[in-house]
């Protein structure tokens, strides 16, 4: 069977600079094709016009379509599903990924999908292929939910993958993965295992593994060895310059993280390498100085809120600032660089709250950061938080992650509010960035910033005009002071 994917990724490849490497999608074409199926893909990093995106499909000529989706980009697999379903009524459509798979009663009522996949899909979509291809049934497919005859047909949960080692390499041909390295400055992502132990209010880990409890071992890690290999096999396809470990918390087993160190070591591979992780999985010197000796450029850790009492009685993240403090003490000890992660717009926050986690961060001073507006995904502890105290309506909606509006309505913080300090994030970053460039010129803006009372956003107007007068009287272009760009996942 031809399989065409869809991976809607609106706003996101003009957020990040580069489209990006999903790896869902990419062991679902592995499967697929080690078992004889072809597989294709449409990236929707922007809007594509009906036509457009039609003959898109019908370039491909597909047996199935198939999308994956997020909850911000669900609307649009929807939109783009009902095109495909417009034009050809009978082309099967299926949707899978983290949207479906929390919200599955919502999502097989869609009628622009035939099918939805809830929880993992490689070996659920390869026996729908093998059943459509046989004009066979579909019903008892595990996994795999659709609507027959007015009626919703559920299956049973098939058990979680244990022996992730079987599964072969993910596809990055389907991406057109020299494209992507050539727009991301060769950093390769990679996974070296699947699931999160903890349990953070605002996402997704906790709903996920109630709804695959009892199926087996959430958190599975392969094999030190199994990924050695995928490294030595991305070696003899692409040319590439950093590795990026997109695991949850990649350091959350001491031993393995031994084990990959000796043996990334042995190998003699000398790519720098990237990690996300929690600081209390870091906090050891010795997985530090590993971590460090074998390679790793930096750390990436959830900081979200710079409040101890909001970190730990809303977002159920129970380390210390003192913790984080000693963390990113020692890893800096260590030379490596820090990227934190960082909310605003939480349940229970005030401005001054907001204005301790912007301070907190000044304070430890990492290499980047990100941070976004609270989003209340469904299925999660915060979500059904928001609704029971009123502060948000089921099935409002933003499709961007990016946006610096709150779907909350919030009696601590007003969206002016929300909207003023997501600029002084902005205006953090740039000040952090300043601070390695220019140590003279950061200090000249800290009294600057004394001066203007913290207010950072008016100061950056007002240099903003400055330079632009200054620009004007020299004859010259002006340029832009600063980029006040919200940089999520993996900033380079």
């Amino acid at each position: 069977m031809r399989v065409c994917f869809v991976y809607p990724d609106i706003e996101g490849a003009q957020h990040y600079g580069s489209k990006k490497y999903y790896h869902g999608i990419g062991y679902l074409s592995s499967v697929l094709k080690a078992n004889g199926h072809q597989t294709s893909l449409i990236y929707l990093a922007g809007m594509m016009s009906r036509d457009a995106f039609l003959r898109a499909v019908a370039l491909r000529s597909p047996d199935l379509v198939a999308f994956s989706s997020t909850t911000n980009q669900f609307p649009y697999a929807r939109l783009y599903a009902g095109y495909v379903k417009e034009e050809a009524p009978k082309l099967p459509i299926i949707v899978g990924g983290t949207h479906p798979t929390l919200t599955p009663e919502e999502s097989v009522l869609v009628p622009e999908f035939d099918y939805i996949c809830v929880g993992e899909g490689e070996y659920a979509l390869l026996e729908l292929c093998t059943a459509l291809q046989a004009g066979g049934d579909t019903t008892k497919i595990k996994n795999i939910w659709q609507r027959r005859d007015g009626q919703v047909i559920r299956t049973p949960m098939r058990p979680l993958i244990q022996n992730l080692e079987a599964i072969p390499f993910a596809d990055r041909e389907v991406f057109d993965f020299e494209e992507i390295l050539k727009q991301d400055n060769g950093w390769v992502d990679m996974m070296a295992g699947r699931g999160c132990p903890y349990d953070c209010s605002y996402c997704c880990n906790p709903g996920l593994k109630d709804t695959f409890h009892g199926l087996g071992k959430y958190t599975r890690y392969r094999p030190v060895e199994n990924v050695m290999a995928e490294i030595e096999n991305l070696e003899k396809t692409y040319h590439f310059k950093t590795l990026n470990f997109q695991d949850d918390v990649f350091t959350l087993k001491h031993d393995w993280t031994h084990e990959f160190c000796v043996s990334y070591t042995a190998h003699g591979f000398k790519y720098p390498f990237w990690v996300n992780t929690r600081v209390e999985r870091v906090e050891d010197e010795a997985v530090v100085k590993e971590l460090a000796a074998a390679g790793c450029r930096g750390i990436r850790v959830g900081l979200e809120s710079g409040n101890e009492v909001l970190r730990k009685d809303v977002l159920k993240r129970r380390m210390s600032n003192e913790t984080i403090r000693k963390t990113f003490r020692l890893v800096q000890k260590y030379g490596m660089e820090t990227y934190t992660c960082n909310m605003l717009g939480l349940p229970g926050e005030t401005p001054a709250m907001i204005q301790e986690t912007i301070d907190f961060n000044r304070e430890l001073s990492p290499t980047q950061l990100q941070f976004s507006v609270f989003y209340p995904y469904p299925m999660t502890e915060l979500h059904d938080i928001a609704v029971e105290k009123g502060y948000y309506k089921e099935g409002d909606h933003t499709t961007s992650y990016y946006d610096k509006k709150s779907l909350l309505t919030l009696p601590t913080l007003t969206q002016e509010q929300i909207s003023y300090y997501y600029d002084k994030f902005s205006e953090l970053k740039w000040e952090l960035d300043l601070k390695r460039r220019s140590p003279t010129k950061h200090k000249l803006y800290t009294l600057l910033r004394y001066l203007y009372r913290d207010d950072t956003p008016r100061l950056h107007r007002h240099l903003d005009a400055l330079r632009r007068v200054k620009s004007r009287v020299l004859g010259r272009r002006p340029s832009v002071v600063h980029t006040s760009v919200v940089s999520s996942q993996t900033s380079r």
